[in-house]
């Protein structure tokens, strides 16, 4: 049997279909929303293990998809995107974003969030991409720490005119941003979550009677066999009935095609892979919704003149430096699960380079996958774009039991360690999580003994939370992550074979 809400949602289509045809057209408002986020620089397709070696997305395919829906629907049309445009390719890191700026600007984004990548290269950054920006950016919860009003680059909302309607769109950003952005690039800003720090931005735009509102909202969720959790689900919760429409989210790179508190909420993956479709229909001033999909983005016509155009300004910037073949995989490298083969190269890299005890890599710095046969400079950096120097920490063997403890604080396993071994029970409390740690020769770590740990400089300085590591000693080792990762794949004989082996386990 179907889950509830998908069983809701297809009784609601067709409903719906019914409804229009039933309904004069003069009697029928429809506005269609063509959404995506996460965009992160991917200006050219990309193939992927799930889409059998068929090219997905990029910024022409992209342009030609909407063109389409857009002309499909014969109705008036708004592009929105959910933010973090611009940080995770060379085209887009090399020239701080600019070119995923003009790519957006190709697509006819009408309106986009602030994600918090965006923030990546400081507020300064995102100011000049936004003065190159066709569209507005909208963030409502972002605010000096110390005058608690909003910056002037965090507009909260903005009313767009669209076919003689007025369409409200509200900005809202992760309240995790000051944990997963460089903290020199978001020092002085701070992002609180929930409807609080939104509530004016809502009553302002109600008051300007719009006919429809909209929160765009770089905050995401996860959901299983129909059941969704996660930040914005929560935000959704908590919003006053009837006080907006649509979520269009972000942030956690899932697809998400739920209903939460009578509210719809699309997400569409990331890297613009797909797009979400959501249609209105309004008949005799009473809203309903009609119907949400999410369209996969296949990149096999030729590329339109326009965004040949875009591409040729930028590729040949990075052609040279991105086609170049660092080594061979004997096999696929794929984020899958909490532990996988990928996570465990890049953290021996850490700890042999690094010369280290132990390597550690936080799982959200691992951004994408590695396919099996040469792997270039280009795929390279989309695994690790953030250009974290490498630190070698001192620390005591109490202090790494509370470095691995808080890596199971959420209740998941969002590390991957080299140079030990841990069992955790993710069904006790939080703190009580850690049950072992044996180092790899065998013996358990001691809490007293001092070791070292390899790690980025993000979370040496307390990113993702990791606090604990602020006070500790550490040496620069005066490398980037991925110089690191290159040098250590270059140490080993090909093709390269990454153990696949757990070194955090569940009892």
């Amino acid at each position: 049997m179907l889950p509830i809400t998908r069983r809701r949602g297809i009784i609601l289509a067709m409903l719906t279909a019914l409804m229009l045809l039933s309904l004069p057209v003069a009697d029928t408002l429809h506005l269609r929303v063509i959404s995506i986020n996460d965009f992160h620089g991917q200006l050219v397709p990309a193939t992927y293990a799930w889409s059998r070696g068929r090219p997905v997305g990029g910024v022409s395919a992209l342009r030609q998809l909407m063109d389409s829906l857009e002309q499909e629907c014969g109705c008036p049309t708004l592009r929105i995107d959910a933010g973090d445009e611009m940080q995770g390719t060379l085209l887009s890191n090399l020239v701080a974003g600019r070119s995923s700026v003009e790519g957006m600007n190709l697509l006819g984004i009408d309106i986009a969030a602030v994600g918090n990548h965006d923030l990546d290269w400081g507020q300064d950054s995102l100011r000049a991409r936004q003065r190159d920006a066709r569209y507005p950016w909208v963030a409502a919860n972002v605010f000096d720490s110390v005058t608690g009003r909003r910056p002037d680059w965090a507009r909260p909302y903005q009313i767009l005119p669209i076919a003689g309607m007025r369409v409200a769109v509200i900005g809202y950003v992760t309240r995790d941003t000051k944990s997963i952005v460089r903290a020199s690039r978001v020092a002085g800003l701070v992002t609180p979550g929930g409807i609080e720090p939104i509530r004016d931005a809502l009553e302002d735009a109600h008051r300007a009677n719009p006919d429809f509102t909209i929160l765009v909202a770089h905050a995401g969720a996860f959901c299983d066999n129909g059941e969704c959790s996660g930040e914005i689900v929560d935000l959704a919760r908590a919003l006053p009935a009837g006080s907006i429409d649509l979520i269009v989210s972000g942030h956690t790179h899932s697809l998400v095609n739920t209903v939460v508190n009578g509210i719809p909420i699309v997400q569409s993956l990331s890297n613009a892979r797909a797009v979400g479709v959501t249609d209105f229909v309004k008949p005799d001033g009473e809203l309903v919704w009609a119907s949400v999909r999410v369209d996969t983005v296949w990149a096999e016509r030729p590329r339109s003149a326009v965004a040949a155009r875009l591409l040729e300004a930028y590729e040949p910037q990075v052609e040279a430096l991105a086609n170049r073949v660092i080594t061979v995989l004997a096999d696929s490298l794929m984020r899958e699960g909490r532990q996988y083969a990928l996570g465990n190269l890049l953290a021996d890299a850490l700890r042999e380079v690094g010369q280290a005890d132990i390597g550690l890599i936080n799982n959200t710095g691992i951004r994408s996958d590695l396919p099996a046969g040469p792997v270039t400079y280009g795929q390279l950096f989309q695994v690790e774009p953030f250009e974290n120097h490498v630190v070698r920490v001192t620390l005591s063997g109490e202090n790494l039991q509370r470095v691995l403890e808080h890596a199971v604080s959420r209740g998941r396993i969002d590390v991957h360690v080299s140079g030990v071994r841990a069992v955790v029970d993710l069904d006790q409390d939080r703190g009580q999580r850690l049950q072992s740690v044996t180092l790899d020769s065998g013996k358990p770590l001691d809490p007293t003994a001092m070791y070292t740990l390899a790690i980025g400089n993000f979370l040496k300085n307390g990113g993702s939370g990791y606090s604990m590591l602020v006070p500790l000693r550490a040496v620069n080792l005066n490398i980037l992550d991925l110089d690191l990762t290159i040098a250590y794949l270059q140490s080993l004989p090909r093709p390269v074979h990454a153990s696949s082996v757990p070194r955090i386990t569940e009892r």
